[in-house]
């Protein structure tokens, strides 16, 4: 017994032996790349069951085998690491983010997808791309980014929405605005506001709080959108929390604008001397003489130092926290944004926040959600002139800046306002003015709008087995704007009302309500992934205000009190819904083939009651040619490290800007004889859908060098179908007298755009102490109306203002095309401007004659006018694209992207302005005027009174100008601040920067910018630029911490 027990005894202090022997503790401590500790880092055995995670701390302990030679450390969103077990304490393990792997993940409708498995054109753009420029809204920093996206700045009012087109103009009368989808909910866009201080809803997005975004460009990568997808759609991905210890962030910059090119106007000298020739050639005895100030000093008012800012002072700061772990993360963000405009009292002001959750419950269930409020103040003194319909307003800031005297002051020699009868005063002269003083306006007008936006979605996603997975989100975009607009009672459009205020409150609110099932299934070499799901979504906008007029006290600068007169204003409420489902299969056999499609109907409430519904659809596939093994026996796989090649084709649609009434026959109601009535108001169309765009898309994409040379080449072909018109009706169809045209909106119209696109990027070097990135991209495009109104109608008149028609949208020619008189310079013997008639002949313009209009014979003519005009210039750009270049020396990064467009026109309007030679001020370029015979110039005889020969009556071809340029769009220089000296400080990183943004521009157009466009997002009156506010010069300097 004794015997045994001892056996056992041994045996058990053997076995104790052999396991102390042959199990050893390895520990270590986890961070990420700045320093700050990972907790629940997996830490494994490779190829075997037991592991241990990091705590709190990033530290771990595992027990291991001695025979185990190597851990596995991995976490989700970093590089996985395989490590040598050298000894039992492996010291610190630095993490550093897997953004090759972030980068290959693309946001489609209701998804993501590889990149490698994408069959459509989408086009990402990085969030830090945007981040630090100094703008409103994120759109406008895309410029020359993205091979085939127009970016266009309008104008220099701040919170102004760009223009934003994909692959050319998509549509004549709706928005060619593309879908803007955040998050997974689609967003309102354009100019929301209801004042002269416009509101871009976009600007609510603090460009900070974006990670990426991707656009979306032919049927296959939109088509899951249906009806809203024909101007692409652009997905905007906000930040998220990752995994690891709290994070907090700090980026903060300040800068200075100014304006950018302005014109050079006479001065008081030169425009008496000018002036005074006209009336001597118009025999006129009148003259015009200085004015002196309080001193006696001879009155030279530089006017536009008067309404725009020398420098504008702009700042920004944004601070962030983040963090989580495996299972659940958080982003909480704030930001504070004010910028002046170069235009004295034109401000943009924000404070926005932002908060992302997401949380995973078990295995199976994920909750999360997002909540953005932003509040923003659009500021402006008044109308500037620049905004679509401001053209010719009497207001215009930027106008007046153009057009008022120099020989008249702001203020008389007493202090006050030098006001005569509502217009500026002119001193000695007896000549009539007609022209505010623009001081007053920007001193006492007032047309601001303050917004509250709020944007909010919530989800669960259940994923009861691995190969399905169940999702719905809730979402809510809503609106709410005061506006508050004020007009003096001594110089402006309502002093004769003897001063006008209106309060306008607006709400615009959308629900949106997504549920998708997803199926994910690989077996064998075959991958397919189906999507199914629905959408409601239900829109309602609200407006009503109160206008008062003629002021009773004059202390009142708002509707509070001290007025006369009472009136409702703009009184509006709508809503529609649009009713979805949705499919779609993507297919792939050994990640080689690729085949993929999609479809939706929708039911859309504003179109007619026999068109609600339409179906959508696309189709595209892909081939990775260089997995096939005759690539691989091939010596072109030498070469290429990536080839593949993708068609795509599909039908979307276009309802964005329709009304929500517009298919609707109307009645309004009006007072008759005291008694309430209703009267006939709008001829609606029971027939009237969807705008289609049928797109048709190839691409070639390729890789060399291992990839360090990618790119692509595309071709697409956009046929576009059933735009809506506001067509004539013959009295026979029996349309009752109205106020308005006997018009209804009909699917008539047909255009097309084609093109081709290409981008390239090429890491050119990479070494430890210096690289060098560089990316092209170009696109060409030709846009063409084939159709408008069956054979009835051949072309469709656009007009600037009711003062001028500036543009033609005509059978055979590009949307928007340039409607102007045809002219050959000025006559060297007479000096008269010549202009060409609709026959072809040559008439000779004399405003000091009795017979003003004479052939050269000496004939007399009919008068010139727009009956003349010809479709003369194309204004859509042939040829766009970008250059960026990326240098890192060490701590330094330069950053420099030129943007360019070719083969454009551009119709110079403010140029007319500045030669009218009535009481305007004029340019500089007058000088070079005709005075005697054999004067070579285009420039005609100064003739008191005269506003044809310049082109102020109608638009001229002497004032179309060719727009092509290339711009410095922006230069930034930042340096990261090294290690050793932010580590005391408690920080983890720092970086300091200054950036230049529209520093430089090389162009013939003679105006501040040939991106500008008095006209806005409408396609029809695009390159008209009219009094027109250009865009100003930014240089900023700011600061990034992270703690």
């Amino acid at each position: 017994m004794r015997k045994s027990l001892l056996v056992v005894v041994s045996m058990l202090c053997l076995v104790t032996s052999v396991l102390a022997q042959t199990h050893r503790t390895v520990t270590g401590k986890v961070s990420d790349e700045s320093g700050s500790p990972l907790p629940g880092v997996t830490i494994s055995i490779p190829g075997g069951k037991s592991g241990t995670v990091t705590d709190a701390k990033g530290i771990f302990s595992l027990s291991v085998t001695t025979e185990t030679k190597t851990l596995r450390v991995s976490f989700v969103g970093y590089e996985e690491k395989v490590l040598q077990i050298t000894s039992d304490n492996l010291g610190s393990i630095k993490l550093i983010p897997d953004t090759k792997a972030i980068s290959e993940v693309v946001v489609v409708g209701y998804g993501t997808q590889r990149r490698t498995e994408v069959t459509g054109s989408i086009t990402s753009v990085k969030g830090a791309t945007v981040a630090t420029l100094p703008v409103q809204s994120f759109e406008a920093g895309l410029g020359g980014r993205a091979a085939g996206v127009q970016i266009t700045v309008p104008n220099g009012v701040v919170n102004n929405p760009p223009v934003f087109r994909i692959r050319g103009t998509n549509s004549l009368s709706l928005s060619a605005y593309p879908l803007i989808v955040i998050d997974g909910v689609p967003t309102f866009t354009g100019d929301v506001g209801s004042t002269s201080a416009p509101l871009n809803p976009l600007s609510s997005i603090n460009p900070e709080d974006i990670e990426s975004i991707d656009i979306g460009k032919d049927a296959a990568a939109t088509a899951i959108y249906g009806s809203r997808a024909a101007n692409g759609v652009v997905f905007v991905t906000t930040k998220k929390g990752r995994p690891g210890r709290p994070r907090i962030s700090y980026d903060g910059w300040v800068g200075i604008s100014s304006p950018n090119r302005l014109p050079k106007l006479l001065n008081a000298r030169q425009y008496l001397e000018m002036k005074n020739e006209g009336l001597k050639n118009a025999g006129n005895a009148n003259t015009y003489v200085p004015t002196l100030d309080a001193k006696g000093d001879t009155v030279d008012t530089k006017w536009m130092d008067v309404v725009y800012r020398k420098q504008a002072v702009s700042q920004s700061h944004n601070v962030n926290i983040s963090g989580g772990t495996e299972i659940s993360n958080y982003y909480l963000s704030a930001g504070y944004t004010k910028q002046q405009g170069i235009l004295r009292q034109n401000d943009f002001i924000r404070k926005n926040i932002m908060l992302n959750l997401n949380q995973r419950l078990g295995k199976a269930l994920s909750i999360g959600g997002k909540l953005s409020y932003s509040n923003e103040n659009s500021l402006i003194s008044g109308a500037s002139g620049s905004l679509e319909g401001e053209a010719f307003a009497s207001g215009g800031l930027a106008r007046l800046a153009f057009l008022t005297s120099p020989i008249v002051a702001p203020y008389n020699n007493d202090g006050s306002y030098n006001v005569d009868d509502g217009y500026i005063g002119g001193g000695d002269n007896v000549l009539q003015t007609g022209i505010y003083n623009p001081k007053v306006l920007l001193d006492l007008d007032r047309s601001n709008v303050e917004s509250n936006h709020i944007q909010a979605n919530v989800y669960a996603e259940l994923k009861p087995w691995e190969w399905l997975t169940l999702r719905t989100t809730y979402g809510g975009d809503y609106i709410f704007m005061n506006n508050d607009i004020f007009e003096n009672a001594i110089s402006g459009d309502n002093a004769a009302s003897n001063g006008m205020a209106n309060s306008i409150h607006s709400d615009y609110k959308r629900w949106i309500w997504t549920n998708t099932a997803q199926f994910d299934k690989t077996f064998n070499y075959h991958s397919i992934n189906v999507l199914i799901g629905g959408e409601q979504q239900r829109d309602q906008r609200e407006r009503y205000g109160l206008q008062r007029t003629n002021q009773a006290d004059s202390y009142f600068n708002n509707t509070e009190g001290g007025w006369i007169n009472d009136y409702s204003s703009d009184l509006l409420r709508r809503q529609n819904y649009l009713l979805s489902s949705f499919a779609r299969v993507n297919y792939n056999y050994r990640e080689k083939y690729y085949v993929s499609a999609n479809v939706r109907q929708d039911q859309f409430s504003a179109f007619g009651e026999n068109n609600k519904k339409g179906i959508f659809y696309g189709f595209s596939a892909g081939w990775e040619i260089t997995k096939e093994q005759f690539w691989a026996d091939s010596k072109l796989s030498e070469v290429f490290s990536g080839l593949k090649l993708r068609a795509s084709h599909g039908k979307v649609g276009n309802l964005a800007g329709l009304g929500d009434y517009d298919a609707l026959s109307l009645y309004r109601p009006v007072p008759y004889g005291g008694d309430p009535a209703i009267y006939y108001y709008q001829s609606g169309n029971p027939n009237l859908g969807w705008e289609v765009s049928k797109k048709t898309d190839v691409g070639l994409a390729f890789g060399l060098l291992n990839n360090r040379l990618t790119g692509e080449l595309g071709y697409y072909y956009n046929n576009i179908d059933g735009l809506i018109l506001q067509v004539p009706q013959a009295p026979s169809a029996g349309i009752p007298h109205t106020n308005t045209t006997s018009t209804i909106p009909v699917n008539v119209g047909k255009m097309y755009n084609k093109g081709w696109e290409f981008n390239v990027n090429f890491a050119a070097i990479n070494k430890k102490a210096f690289s060098w990135n560089t990316s092209f991209n170009i696109a060409f495009n030709k846009n063409q109306i084939t159709e408008l109104s069956g054979s009835e109608l051949t072309s469709i008149p656009f007009v600037t203002s009711s003062l001028e028609q500036t543009s033609v949208n005509k059978v055979g020619y590009p949307a928007g095309m340039i409607y102007v008189v045809l002219t050959k310079g000025v006559d060297p013997l007479t000096g008269r401007r010549i202009f060409v008639n609709a026959a072809g002949e040559d008439v000779y313009f004399d405003p000091a004659a009795q017979d003003k209009y004479k052939y050269a014979d000496g004939k007399i003519a009919s008068p010139v006018g727009t009956k003349d005009a010809v479709a003369y210039k194309n204004t859509n750009p042939k040829v766009l694209g970008g250059f960026e270049n990326t240098f890192r020396y060490k701590n330094f990064e330069l950053n420099v992207l030129l943007t360019y467009q070719t083969g454009f026109y551009v119709y110079y309007g403010s140029y007319a302005g500045m030669k009218d030679q009535r009481y305007w001020n004029n340019s500089i370029d007058v000088l070079k005027r005709w005075q005697k015979p054999n004067d070579i110039t285009d420039i005609p005889r100064v003739v008191n009174g005269d506003n044809i020969s310049n082109g102020s009556s109608f638009a001229i071809a002497a004032n179309v100008f060719k727009g092509d340029f290339l711009k410095l769009r922006s230069v930034g220089l930042t340096y990261v601040i090294p290690e050793t000296a932010v580590k005391p400080l408690h920080l983890t990183g720092a970086k300091v920067y200054v950036r230049g943004n529209n520093l430089a521009i090389v162009t013939k157009y003679p105006g501040p910018d040939p991106e500008v466009s008095s006209n806005g997002n409408n396609a029809s009156g695009q390159g008209v630029d009219r009094n027109t506010l250009g865009n100003g010069r930014t240089v900023t300097v700011g600061l990034n911490v992270n703690f």
